[in-house]
């Protein structure tokens, strides 16, 4: 196989300015809902809220009549930079800083709970159900990038689009004048499209050319199941607490689509006085895909005075998990652009939240949260690819207008942290024509922002 070494070490600096590797190693990037939002998702202990189909389910114990809700964001990107001592064997770029900024579609949700049944002596229901749709997460980026000189021209592109949406429904009870428990059930789809295209051409001292392409086409779903069942007690009319426990997922189905393809012609090269040309192209039908959801535990704690302010606090556990997110032969996996292996260690997040009522129509509100990666350590020289471990610290902020029948909401979420990746010595580019190489580790930086806006109404 030919290594181009020259066009090849051109592009070295190109191939880095993608976020090339898929993160399945936090939980909460962005927080989902309305009033939670606000709260920095310190939700577990506070109800009658849609979003209690997913925080707690126990919540819909306290539903009054109808509620529906809708949030989605208004703008968001992700940020993220290489930097640090990064050394590559092209001059003059040995301290190069690379950086990147996408847009990015995040996240969404719509709700609505219907309480139903008996009513107590004060004409108020003991038990309601709900329906949750859920975007918690869609990125989606496009990388251009190319160079041409007059000894040839070289481009890379990649596209990317990664998506989950859960859709499920809920069930709570009020036990007594304290208890309330419910249940409620997700199912999860996840979708991955990323295609990847190289093509490299040299110019030869007589005036030909000798080029290669390769395309690699990845794309698979997969769908499983979780349960969630809660409790919450209601202490004292100020103090709530709550706790939530959510099962190991359960696959349902899963496919998986490869190919990938390579083109080469080299006129340096004639047998029986023609160049030499060669196409090949494959389509493995052996591919598997899962996402697996490790069963997590969350339990907080509200204080609350009507009309006046709320304070919360959850903490959270998820529980190691391990999963093959594209199962391929050991002849494909050098293809592949991101880690297929995944190892997601426990992890403990913590949510803080408060909100105040500036007048009774008029509120204020603020969180933060942690998101802690799950991903192993990485060893300062790794042997193999590793998804990133950066851990990110979050802040939310939002301004509420309540009226008779609807409840509104606008506000913005940031996170940001530092952390390690793993990429390829001798660049992406080598890796899509097939070079074998090392890893090296690298610092690498995220940050989310987005502004949403959230409505509900009540009757």
């Amino acid at each position: 196989m030919s290594r181009w070494p020259r066009l090849i070490a051109a592009t070295l600096t190109l191939s880095l300015c993608s976020p090339s590797r898929a993160d399945d190693t936090h939980y909460q990037d962005f927080l989902v809902g309305g009033r939670s939002i606000g709260l920095g998702g310190a939700f577990t202990s506070l109800g009658d809220d849609p979003a209690s189909v997913y925080f707690n389910p126990a919540g819909l114990g306290d539903a009054r009549g109808s509620n529906l809700q809708v949030s989605t964001s208004l703008y968001g990107f992700e940020r993220g930079s290489i930097g640090g001592n990064l050394t590559l064997p092209v001059p003059g770029v040995e301290q190069r800083n690379i950086e990147f900024t996408d847009l990015v579609i995040i996240p969404a949700s719509a709700g609505y709970i219907q309480s139903f049944g008996p009513l107590d002596a004060e004409r108020h229901p003991y038990q309601a159900y709900g329906l949750s749709v859920l975007v918690p997460s869609y990125r989606s980026f496009k990388v251009n990038a190319g160079d041409s000189s007059a000894t040839g021209e070289n481009s890379y592109q990649r596209r990317v689009t990664d998506r989950e949406l859960w859709s499920g429904a809920g069930y709570g009870r009020r036990i007594s004048t304290a208890l309330r428990l419910g249940v409620s059930a997700y199912y999860i789809l996840r979708s991955v499209v990323d295609t990847e295209d190289v093509s490299v051409r040299e110019r030869l001292a007589d005036g030909s050319d000798k080029f290669q392409t390769v395309t690699n086409d990845i794309a698979f779903t997969n769908g499983s199941a979780v349960l969630i069942a809660g409790a919450r007690y209601q202490a004292s009319e100020a103090l709530s607490l709550g706790i939530a426990l959510q099962s190991p997922s359960v696959q349902l189905h899963s496919n998986a689509s490869l190919r990938f393809s390579r083109a080469a012609a080299d006129p340096s090269i004639a047998v029986g006085g023609e160049p030499t040309a060669t196409f090949d192209a494959l389509s493995p039908n052996t591919a598997a895909s899962e996402t697996r959801y490790a069963p997590s535990l969350r339990a907080g704690a509200s204080l609350s005075r009507k009309y006046k302010y709320t304070f919360s606090a959850d903490v959270s556990y998820h529980a190691p998990v391990r999963y093959t997110l594209i199962a391929v032969d050991d002849a494909y996996k050098a293809r592949l652009p991101f880690t297929p292996e995944i190892d997601r260690r426990g992890v403990l997040n913590v949510n803080l939240g408060a909100e105040y009522l500036v007048i009774r129509e008029v509120s204020i509100a603020g969180g933060v949260f942690t998101d802690f990666s799950s991903a192993p350590a990485i060893d300062p020289a790794p042997l193999a690819d590793q998804p990133p471990r950066v851990n990110l610290l979050g802040f939310s902020a939002a301004l509420g207008y309540f009226g008779t029948h609807t409840l509104s909401r606008v506000g913005m979420v940031y996170s940001f942290g530092t952390g390690y990746d793993v990429i390829p010595e001798r660049g992406d580019i080598n890796r899509v024509l097939g070079v074998d190489q090392a890893f090296q580790r690298i610092a690498y930086s995220q940050s989310f922002f987005y502004i949403f806006v959230s409505s509900t109404f009540r009757y």
